[in-house]
């Protein structure tokens, strides 16, 4: 049960650090969501319908960055005893302050590269809590988990089914919440200090970074090597 809280406590916290690199990302960056690839490929098949070649390797190479990412993450998720949670920390760490030192002019897509990278790779090592799938750096999936949810929670009698579609509805709507904390601090952040808003970000990397260690020590926890992998 103190683990569940935990990873629901992290979950949230790394939903909101999605949350501030999506909203940075498209204040920031001329709209550009740096978290995803559907809008991205969208514009990379009209981009090569209207033979503009220079724009598609761009685009093409945001998704190149996108892949490899998860693709780091999956090897070292099963060729290493690595505890891959700490090295999305300084991942991320690095990330804000190449961010903030693009300058505005550069091309959007470009300059959200470093962005792309990380946000997917965070994606492939924080992947839920409680047993539900839930991705911290973008929300569709959220949102219909946490309405088909509550509206089963209505729809059924079992009482033991109706506390399961609240209890999963109401994680899947606190990840929204969240996620959207994130993306107003982003906001207003940006507001005062343009692109350098996102070293902001690393106050909250640095927080999460202080929880996540104390809460291993205190349990006695390896913080290096993953507990399931120490055979």
């Amino acid at each position: 049960m103190k683990n569940d809280y935990h990873d629901v406590i992290i979950h949230y916290l790394m939903a909101i650090v999605g949350g501030f690199f999506g909203g940075y990302a498209i204040f920031t960056r001329m709209n550009v969501f740096g978290s995803a690839q559907t809008a991205n490929l969208i514009d990379l098949v009209k981009a090569l319908l209207g033979s503009h070649y220079i724009d598609s390797l761009i685009r093409i190479g945001a998704v190149v960055v996108y892949i490899l990412a998860m693709i780091i993450a999956t090897f070292l998720t099963y060729r290493t005893k690595w505890k891959l949670q700490y090295l999305v920390f300084y991942m991320e760490i690095v990330c804000v302050i190449l961010l903030a030192m693009i300058p505005e002019d550069i091309n959007p897509i470009v300059s959200l590269y470093p962005c792309f990278f990380v946000t997917a790779f965070q994606w492939c090592v924080f992947k839920g809590a409680l047993g539900y799938t839930s991705s911290t750096i973008f929300s569709t999936n959220n949102i219909k988990q946490t309405v088909v949810s509550l509206t089963e929670y209505f729809l059924v009698d079992d009482l033991q089914i109706k506390h399961e579609k609240l209890k999963k509805g109401c994680f899947f709507g606190g990840t929204l919440l969240c996620f959207h904390i994130g993306v107003a601090l982003a906001y207003i952040l940006h507001l005062f200090f343009a692109v350098k808003a996102i070293l902001f970000l690393l106050i909250l990397l640095i927080i999460n970074f202080a929880y996540f260690t104390y809460y291993d020590k205190y349990h006695n926890i390896n913080i290096f090597i993953h507990p399931k992998k120490m055979v």
